[in-house]
């Protein structure tokens, strides 16, 4: 994350005195030496929620259960798996119910059927009038109402930039969450991230995010969208902290990562390495490939005739197979890793 780069305050904790490091936007922080979470200037955050971690063998665990699945052909990827970090990141979050209330006004285009009459001409040349349907464009006027009632959170960092980091948030479930205890994680030494976003500055980006949901699905069913008024209420707000864990290791003299829900241990999202063995044998797959997909075309274009349906069939399949062959084949030998989701 690169704002972590940046210079560090220092911060006297209100309750043990002991001097945290703060970044230059921290509002709420915790105090790596108590736990204790408190604002910026010395007011206690309150009641806030956590979920527990999962110590570093139990994160190793569901690396390698994780590089186990996704190896494919390379059966060596679990053991030659070098770890050079595992770090546990408690990571802060806002978290609230909001109730929106959206009054909109617009309209949608329909096609109204119009009647129209016409002059024609019959074969002997006589002309005569008949009637048609034809339609043109209308307008109708909408006016309604959005209502709903859903939970909302927000990283409280403004330039969070940890790979998987936003894979990982949408794992963070309320109900796994337990009252705020220092105690429960400290044994874990966990990085705690400070949040940059305070409450006041969470409740009114909500607004405006729920305002926005409102606006897009108030519009998608209208051509023009008028006028979209919305309320809310947040309620609830309570403040969050979460394990999110990135493992780094090396294969091969490479570097790749993977992103860990700290509280299951499980992967979230990471990098499996594309090993020389298997861009060779991709290679051969799209080398093969241009050979099938050009002796398809010339079952298609030498000449056969038109009755000897069963060829014309063969060369269209060893054609449409042969491209593919090609595009996967060469696809494979661009990539130095595969991304897969846990």
């Amino acid at each position: 994350m690169g704002s972590e780069a940046e210079a560090a305050d220092m911060f006297k904790c209100p309750v043990c005195n002991g001097n945290v490091k703060t970044g230059p936007d921290d509002v709420v922080i915790t105090c790596t030496y108590c736990g204790s979470t408190t604002t910026d200037e010395g007011k206690a955050i309150g009641d806030h929620l956590m979920e527990t971690a999962v110590d570093a063998d139990e994160r190793i665990q569901g690396f390698q259960a994780f590089l186990d699945k996704n190896k494919g052909m390379n059966k060596s990827l679990v053991k030659g798996a070098q770890v050079v970090e595992n770090r546990l990141i408690y990571v802060p979050i806002w978290t609230s119910k909001v109730k929106a209330d959206s009054y909109y006004k617009g309209y949608k285009t329909v096609q109204v059927p119009v009647q129209k009459t016409r002059t024609v001409r019959d074969s002997d040349g006589n002309s005569r009038t008949e009637t048609y349907t034809d339609y043109e464009t209308g307008y109708v006027p909408v006016q309604d109402e959005l209502h709903t009632d859903t939970d909302e959170r927000l990283l409280a960092r403004k330039g969070a930039r940890f790979y998987g980091l936003e894979e990982y948030l949408e794992t963070v479930k309320l109900e796994k969450t337990v009252p705020y205890d220092f105690e429960k994680i400290k044994d874990l030494e966990p990085a705690l991230l400070n949040a940059e976003i305070g409450q006041e500055e969470y409740e009114k980006a909500i607004h405006g995010r729920v305002a926005d949901n409102h606006r897009a699905q108030a519009s998608s069913g209208l051509t023009e969208l008028f006028d979209c008024r919305t309320t809310t209420n947040v309620r609830g707000t309570t403040y969050l902290q979460a394990p999110f864990s990135l493992i780094r290791y090396k294969f091969e003299g490479d570097l790749y990562k993977a992103a860990i829900d700290g509280n299951s241990g499980k992967v979230v999202l990471g990098e499996i390495p594309i090993t020389r063995g298997q861009r060779i044998m991709w290679t051969l797959v799209g080398l093969i490939g241009i050979i099938l997909s050009g002796v398809g075309g010339e079952f298609l274009f030498m000449g056969i005739p038109v009755e000897d349906t069963m060829q014309i069939v063969l060369g269209i399949a060893a054609a449409i197979i042969g491209v593919i062959m090609t595009f996967a084949g060469f696809r494979v030998l661009i990539m130095t890793q595969r991304t897969k989701k846990g």
